[in-house]
C-alpha cells in the first residue's frame, strides 16, 4: 500500500474512461465540507456520462449519506471514495472509512436528530452492503421516478 500523505487538500481525483466504463477515485482527509464537494463532483460526472437526472439525484443523496457517515464515524486519516459506472450497468458508490465496525439500519424515534442515513441508503439503493471497512451501494443508471 502506498504511504499516506499528510496534506490539507484531498489527493487529486483520477478518472478512467475505458470502453465506456468510468471510475473516479478520490482519497481525502475527513472533514464535513467534503460531503458537499463529493456530492457535486459525483453529480457532474454522472450527468456528463449521460446518466438520467433521477438516478443522478439518488446517487448524490447516497454519496452524501455514505460519505457523511465515513467522515463522522470513520477511523482513518484518509477516506477513500470511488464512483463507477459503465454504459449498461449500475452506478457503484464505494466509501472506505477504515472502521471495521458492522453497520446497521436503525429505527430512530421521530424526534431523533440522527440515525436515518442507512435507512435512506436501504430505501433508495438498488443494493448496498459492507465489505470490511468499505460501505458500498448501487443505483440503477436508468432509474425513473415512481408514478
Amino acid at each position: 500500500m502506498p504511504p499516506i500523505t499528510r496534506s490539507a487538500t484531498p489527493a487529486p481525483p483520477t478518472a478512467v474512461d475505458i470502453h465506456d466504463a468510468v471510475r473516479l477515485s478520490i482519497s481525502f482527509r475527513p472533514h464535513t465540507r467534503r460531503v458537499a464537494n463529493l456530492r457535486r463532483i459525483a453529480g457532474a460526472l454522472l450527468l456528463e456520462g449521460g446518466i438520467g437526472q433521477d438516478a443522478v439525484e439518488t446517487a448524490q443523496l447516497l454519496v452524501s449519506e455514505i460519505v457523511g457517515n465515513a467522515v463522522v464515524h470513520g477511523r482513518t486519516d484518509r477516506v477513500r471514495f470511488s464512483l463507477s459506472y459503465d454504459r449498461s450497468g449500475d452506478v457503484l458508490i464505494e466509501v472506505d472509512d477504515g472502521c471495521p465496525a458492522r453497520v446497521e439500519v436503525r429505527n430512530p424515534a421521530a424526534d431523533d436528530e440522527t440515525g436515518r442515513g442507512l435507512l435512506l441508503v436501504a430505501a433508495l439503493a438498488r443494493t448496498w452492503g459492507r465489505r470490511g471497512t468499505c460501505t458500498w451501494c448501487t443505483v440503477d443508471r436508468r432509474e425513473v421516478p415512481a408514478s
